[in-house]
């Protein structure tokens, strides 16, 4: 079974990945011969916030399956704190390939440049939720006593608001909390990084994905306020069923651009197959997840089976729930008006169904 690539940080701290860190700084020309270093320029570098969350799970899948080589497209995943992030290294050409939320690239496409595309649907049913910590539990009991507190989202930025803090905002409107009485900081998308929030009373309350939620609550960390993955919290919230998940990537602007999306497009398709055929313990297995990690994911994935897409083709429904949410949450910007789906998604290698 092959080990995840992924791209370490320069300057990270010396410990057990210290070595892989120093390598990634180093100029590749240095380490290996023209041979391989022609060869490495075939890899797709894919931002994906995490590790270990519920959007990077899928692709660190593909890649320990071997099943992006089994495609053609080598894939190294670069773990970032939101998708905010995953947006920047997408538009600097530091990353071929992101995934994050729909919301997140639509508000990006309309400020800014270059514009986004969305290749393939990851997500069937989006997991966010929103937890406070445990020694509040007697104080707030509703998105309404968020009033005057901080709040984690996963990046935050006036420019590239992540679906998180779309979400977050979202909420509190329609509680009537006015966006200034709350103050928002950005809690990152993994596990070390959210739980460290907690724990260090940082945030009072944080906009998390799940397996994440799940494991707060099992270990006393937090309790849970509002999920979207629950019928009766999004029934008075029209627009919460918007695509979470999604592949995206620059708009092929050549044919070699486009054969590397139709083959990245392959492999998410591929992993989404495998998800679908496998039961979750095997899937926790795949990864190698021990311990609390393992049952709070086996958990979530049991009580969730459509989380995750089995076909990665776009749904008709869930883009109309998509635009619904984010022009609710998006009203004020000068040029929603200019919104056009078509110019924002490719459906001609994942497909498109109802």
């Amino acid at each position: 079974m092959s080990v995840p690539h992924y791209v370490a940080p320069c300057g990270s701290r010396p410990g057990r990945r210290s070595v892989l860190a120093l390598l990634a700084c180093a100029p590749l020309s240095a380490l290996v011969g023209h041979d391989a270093v022609r060869a490495q320029t075939d890899v797709a570098i894919l931002a994906v916030p995490g590790p270990r969350s519920s959007v990077s799970l899928p692709l660190e899948l593909a890649v320990r399956l071997g099943l992006d080589k089994a495609e053609g497209l080598p894939i190294r995943l670069k773990f970032v704190g939101g998708g905010g992030v995953a947006i920047q290294e997408l538009r600097s050409g530091n990353a071929e390939f992101g995934v994050f939320g729909l919301p997140a690239m639509l508000r990006a496409n309309l400020t800014g440049q270059p514009r986004l595309m969305a290749l393939a649907s990851i997500d069937d049913l989006p997991l966010y939720t929103l937890v406070v910590r445990s020694d509040l539990r007697g104080q707030v009991r509703s998105v309404r006593d968020l009033r005057g507190r901080t709040l984690g989202v996963h990046s935050d930025s006036l420019s590239l608001r992540t679906t998180s803090h779309q979400v977050a905002e979202y909420l509190l409107q329609r509680s009537g909390v006015p966006l200034a009485g709350v103050k928002f900081i950005a809690a990152g998308q993994s596990w070390d990084t959210q739980s460290s929030m907690l724990v260090s009373r940082a945030v009072d309350a944080t906009l998390c994905d799940e397996p994440f939620a799940t494991r707060m609550e099992s270990e006393g960390l937090a309790f849970r306020l509002f999920s979207t993955g629950s019928s009766e919290d999004v029934r008075s919230h029209p627009g919460l069923g918007f695509l979470r998940a999604v592949l995206i990537g620059r708009a092929p602007d050549n044919t070699k651009g486009s054969e590397r999306a139709a083959r990245a497009v392959a492999v998410v398709r591929r992993t989404l197959q495998w998800i679908a055929s496998h039961s979750a313990a095997e899937m926790a297995d795949a990864l190698v997840m021990e311990g609390a990690e393992r049952e709070s994911f086996v958990s979530v994935a049991r009580r969730f089976p459509r989380q995750y897409s089995a076909d990665g083709k776009f749904s008709t429904q869930q883009l109309s729930e998509t635009e619904l949410f984010f022009r609710a949450v998006n009203a004020d910007l000068p040029n929603l008006d200019t919104l056009r789906w078509p110019d924002m998604v490719q459906d001609r290698w994942a497909g498109r169904k109802p």
